[in-house]
């Protein structure tokens, strides 16, 4: 469990997940059977040994009977934990599934609907900001909303503002700004963006990168390694690369959302699009060089959304080539079914390889 706990830590500094859960699984049996059906299911998608799937696919249904029997009385329910557990079984439902089987996913928002979440430094907290990266990796794969509505939420989030905070504080305010533009600009029935709204979400994620402590600065180092097609972009910590992911996806969106002010002629279209392309272009480049330097699995399953949204924009088959590879590779080594994401990657949407 120490490998994967990782993973929920990515952005939480006071490790939650590595030193909190596995003490409350002591006393919290669905959050116990989480972990082992989790842990098994992975050990079986790695390992490719059956007798893991059967201990996992039995912990799980020991999960799920908990669970329903815990959602009897929902004010009761130990909220911190069973978020915990949940965001452990939607894990284990993609790890034995894939990215669009969601029952979990659900079930945690039907426990998160209309509930104030006061964000501190507890496991709720740890929990919810799991849950929303979840949502946003899926979200971002099937283009569409996240299914929390972030507006509904009371949501005190300070850190990250005018220097407030430690880094971690940073990186769960773009998650947060983040999610915000994904339910903006790819809900289905959502009106056009004014110029007034895209203008304050784009002032919203400058405000944010102009903010960060000289530690989120990116280390690039070209040239430093030979015959690929990327940049080497490093950071100092797994956060740094996560949060910057959702910073270059969340400029991206907009910039793919921006509004026109008034009617172009054909050559300011022409000039329009040759802007979009570059700009899309760079982000992509810059969430992909950041995957590929890190040496994370945490890191790795947070970028498969971010790749699958901005990759297909990359203009160069040799960066569409290299970064499908490698998100083959990070899928055998972490035991993540990512079809969708080499598959978004086969071709440019903009059609202009070089």
């Amino acid at each position: 469990m120490d490998k994967l706990a990782g993973w929920y830590d990515l952005n939480d500094s006071r490790r939650h997940f590595i030193d909190v859960v596995p003490v409350r699984a002591r006393y919290n049996p669905l959050l116990l059977s989480a972990i082992l059906a989790f842990a098994a299911a992975h050990q079986h998608r790695t390992l490719g040994e059956d007798e893991y799937l059967e201990i996992a696919e039995f912990y799980h249904y020991d999960s799920v009977r908990r669970l329903i029997s815990l959602t009897r009385n929902v004010d009761e329910l130990p909220i911190g934990e069973s978020l915990a557990a949940i965001c452990l079984l939607r894990s284990y439902e993609i790890i034995t599934q894939n990215v669009s089987s969601q029952s979990h996913l659900q079930g945690c928002y039907s426990i998160l609907a209309n509930r104030h979440v006061h964000l501190t430094t507890d496991l709720l907290s740890a929990g919810f900001w799991n849950y929303l990266r979840e949502d946003i990796t899926a979200s971002l794969i099937e283009h569409r909303s996240l299914m929390i509505d972030l507006s509904s939420q009371q949501i005190s989030l300070d850190a990250g503002e005018e220097g407030q905070g430690d880094d971690a504080d940073h990186a769960n305010r773009v998650t947060f700004l983040l999610g915000k533009v994904i339910n903006r600009c790819l809900a289905v029935d959502s009106p056009a963006l004014t110029f007034e709204e895209w203008e304050v979400m784009k002032a919203e994620l400058n405000n944010w990168k102009n903010s960060l402590p000289p530690s989120f600065e990116p280390i690039r180092t070209p040239g430093l390694r030979k015959g690929v097609a990327f940049p080497q972009i490093w950071t100092i910590r797994d956060w740094h690369v996560s949060s910057l992911h959702y910073y270059h996806t969340a400029m991206s969106i907009l910039w793919l959302a921006e509004p026109q002010p008034e009617p172009l002629n054909s050559f300011q279209r022409a000039s329009k699009m040759n802007s979009l392309r570059s700009r899309l272009d760079y982000h992509a480049t810059e969430v992909c060089a950041l995957a590929i330097s890190s040496d994370s699995a945490a890191v790795w399953v947070n970028a498969f959304g971010p790749i699958a949204f901005c990759g297909p924009w990359l203009q160069d088959s040799a960066k569409r080539k290299e970064i499908k590879g490698d998100s083959e590779k990070w899928a055998k080594m972490t035991g993540w079914p990512v079809s969708t994401t080499p598959d978004a990657l086969a071709g440019s949407p903009l059609g202009t390889d070089q």
